[in-house]
């Protein structure tokens, strides 16, 4: 049984079924966020063209506010296509997954591959800004499949876009950090300190003068 985890392991990482063991219901992990590809997984060996992936929505938005954005996958094989979109930057967006989606752990992916029509495939989503201003960046990675069910002639593509968060609070300056802390422990202490020299200095002078 031990011999057949690593390749089970590796199966589980595709976006689309472009080989009989694919997952064919999607994955999160892999929009580019976290650096990882399907292509590199094992189950899409590449060996096609690669295909345009494209962002489409507004890049800009005010806090709390919902934008309609789309994931347009060209090029490639161009039989099916497979998604995974993230969210980074700035915390708290939120995003609704549209026809053929769906969310997991967060991010968004496909339900099931989404047939090419006309040169392209389409997934539509949408995106509530946070309540915190600043850039959100939004990750996104295309697949296109031959849907042949063999693991090589797939290619993937991906592609970000910059969103510009207003109207909402400020991030705080030492938000992750304990600077404030620690300035607020050396200022507390620091009266403490000087009452206590003051106090030995005074006490030094009484014994002198008794002794004199």
């Amino acid at each position: 049984m031990r011999s057949f985890l690593p390749s089970i392991g590796a199966v589980a990482v595709c976006l689309v079924a472009g080989s009989a063991f694919a997952n064919s219901t999607g994955m999160s992990g892999r929009s580019g966020k976290q650096s990882v590809s399907c292509t590199a997984s094992g189950c899409h060996g590449g060996g096609a063209s690669t295909p345009t992936v494209t962002l489409e929505g507004p890049t800009a938005l005010t806090a709390g506010q919902t934008g309609q954005y789309s994931l347009v996958i060209t090029g490639g094989p161009g039989v099916k296509a497979g998604m995974n979109v993230a969210t980074g930057g700035v915390d708290g967006a939120s995003l609704t997954a549209g026809s053929g989606t769906k969310l997991l752990n967060g991010e968004l992916t496909h339900s099931l591959p989404k047939a090419f029509a006309s040169g392209s495939a389409r997934f539509d989503f949408s995106l509530v800004a946070p309540a915190t201003n600043g850039t959100l960046k939004v990750y996104a990675a295309g697949n296109s499949v031959n849907g042949d069910t063999a693991a090589t002639g797939d290619a993937h593509g991906n592609a970000t876009l910059d969103v510009v968060i207003t109207g909402g609070k400020d991030p705080s300056p030492n938000e992750g950090n304990d600077d404030g802390g620690g300035c607020s422990v050396a200022t507390t202490g620091a009266p403490a300190a000087l009452i206590a020299v003051f106090v030995a200095l005074a006490a030094r002078r009484r014994r002198q003068s008794r002794q004199g």
